[in-house]
């Protein structure tokens, strides 16, 4: 006689791991920097994030990019660890700074997410990405 266990079932997932999982794929389906925009040749970024009413940076990141493994989907997690349905994308700020042939940008976005999963459709998340891309053509 074999022992019997019980069933397991898969564990339910969360409105922010839900959302997670659709950005990896969406993520990993979009293509390469290079592909989409063969006349860039060097991009690097200057990030600092604010908390909603924060002065100072909660962090700030420096970084230039491999263009041929960088997805065009340019989008930044938001450091807000609860923050539902959120994150700063940057991907059309790219494309029109590419387009125009800019060679810096600078700008300012909010995060469009919720503050936690207890406050979804109450409290925005409203965290601050403060941004400059530099780009080589």
């Amino acid at each position: 006689m074999t022992p019997s266990f019980p069933t397991r079932y898969p564990p339910k997932l969360g409105a922010r791991s839900k959302y997670l999982l659709e950005e990896r794929e969406r993520i990993k389906l979009a293509a390469s920097l290079a592909e989409t925009f063969p006349e860039l040749t060097s991009l690097g970024a200057l990030l600092s994030f604010f908390g909603p009413f924060g002065r100072s940076p909660i962090s700030e990141v420096k970084c230039t990019f491999n263009l041929a493994h960088v997805k065009a989907l340019f989008r930044f997690t938001c450091p807000n660890n609860e923050c539902v349905g959120g994150n700063f994308d940057l991907s059309a700020t790219l494309a029109q700074a590419v387009t125009e042939r800019q060679k810096t940008v600078t700008g300012e976005v909010r995060c469009q997410g919720w503050q936690s999963k207890t406050t979804i459709d109450q409290v925005c998340c409203d965290h601050v990405l403060r941004y400059k891309l530099t780009l080589g053509f």
